[in-house]
């Protein structure tokens, strides 16, 4: 599984999920900054990434928007910032979730500190 960490994301998150031995490329260094969502959203369905953000507008584009059934996102949702318990809850739900993020064709994943849901375009699987 490849990551793409989008440009909102804390550094911190993209560190611990490396030390976790996650291959995570960060929006910035590939030169997308600024780039538009779903310019990132296709770069990551054409090279094989799951987009982490903190941007509720890529779950819109791929359950509602133009990028409707295409691509896979996770979604960070926490109101307070605890940078272990983020990446904790995330390599969490990578070792829960391996099956749907390896398989899944589509999904935003919606991460927060109450758990997390799936969700596939069209229906709500977990």
């Amino acid at each position: 599984m490849r990551f793409l960490a989008n440009e909102n994301l804390h550094a911190e998150i993209v560190r611990g999920l490396r030390q976790a031995n996650y291959e995570v490329l960060f929006v910035p260094n590939l030169g997308l900054a600024g780039h538009k969502d779903h310019e990132i959203l296709e770069y990551s369905e054409k090279n094989d990434f799951i987009v982490i953000s903190g941007d509720k507008d890529f779950g819109g584009l791929i359950e509602f928007g133009p990028l409707w059934g295409r691509g896979k996102v996770i979604l960070l949702r926490y109101r307070f910032i605890d940078i272990q318990r983020i990446v904790r809850n995330i390599l969490e739900m990578f070792n829960r979730e391996a099956e749907v993020l390896r398989t899944e064709k589509s999904f935003v994943i919606v991460l927060s500190e109450s758990g997390y849901r799936i969700h596939k375009p069209g229906e709500l699987i977990k």
